[in-house]
């Protein structure tokens, strides 16, 4: 199979996920735990809202003015741009009920799409010492760059692209690295193991929210062990979540977890491997 025979392939997966309206609302999810309240601005900014424990949290998010063609899917991965996917939602959902983690700490975001979304909400309301947003396509960072732009920060944030493929000669180490839906991709894999091990410091923590997608996370599991990293698999880190799932389980014929429904891994970093833990 050659490289636009596997683009096509792509967009065909994502065609099934993205709703045709979406090619005109971005941030309507055919598949969504309603976590987040979209108010729509115009028709490209929207305020993105949530209540959790009794407190009100928002960021103003811009959609990317880009169209993805299957075409444009061969090189590198445009899927940030194609919306903000249900992993990007729980993540950052994750953060909002887990602020007090954030605190004083360095927060890098890889793979962070149009919206950068969990990493946003780290930087308005975690209190973190420094955020640095990415991601692998200049249009993806634009988009962030804009938004950085629309929203309040006291904290420093920053932003760039960064190719998982690329090893810079200084690298960062980061307290807490975020990454949602960042394993779609078999070829890119590799790479996001060895840009966590690498930007990762000693006593921190990679926060990465996937779906199962067959053997797709256990792969990625397993080549994180190999690079020497303790990984924890969560299914319930989060009770509203797990009950939005459930009622999904239960009322939506077409859901389907293991494509859909975001496990949450933690990894440390090791001395040695240690087999996963699963909880």
């Amino acid at each position: 199979m050659n490289a636009k025979e596997r683009a096509r392939n792509r967009w065909k997966l994502l065609a099934n996920t993205v709703s045709k309206k979406c090619q005109d609302q971005i941030f309507a999810s055919q598949i969504s735990y309603d976590l987040f309240n979209i108010e729509c601005i115009n028709t490209e900014w929207s305020k993105y809202s949530s209540c959790v424990q009794n407190n009100n949290f928002s960021a103003i998010v811009c959609r990317s003015p880009i169209i993805v063609t299957p075409e444009e899917l061969m090189g590198f991965n445009n899927t940030g741009n194609v919306r903000i996917w249900p992993s990007e939602e729980v993540l950052a959902y994750y953060v909002l009920s887990n602020l007090d983690s954030f605190r004083d700490k360095t927060v890098l975001e890889l793979g962070g799409g149009m919206s950068c979304l969990a990493g946003i909400m780290a930087a308005l309301y975690g209190f973190c010492s420094d955020v640095h947003l990415t991601d692998g396509n200049p249009n993806s960072v634009y988009n962030v760059e804009r938004i950085l732009e629309k929203n309040v920060f006291t904290t420093k944030v920053t932003c760039s692209v960064l190719k998982w493929d690329q090893r810079p000669a200084n690298v960062c180490h980061y307290d807490v690295v975020l990454a949602a839906d960042c394993l779609f991709f078999d070829e890119a894999r590799d790479d996001l193991v060895h840009t966590i091990a690498a930007s990762l410091s000693f006593g921190g923590v990679a926060l990465v929210a996937a779906p199962k997608r067959g053997t797709t996370l256990y792969e990625f599991i397993n080549m994180a062990q190999q690079e020497g990293l303790i990984c924890t698999v969560q299914q319930n880190y989060n009770t509203l979540v797990w009950e939005r799932h459930s009622k999904q389980v239960l009322y939506n014929p077409s859901y389907d977890a293991d494509s859909h429904y975001p496990l949450l891994i933690s990894i440390t970093k090791a001395t040695k491997v240690i087999d996963c833990q699963f909880q």
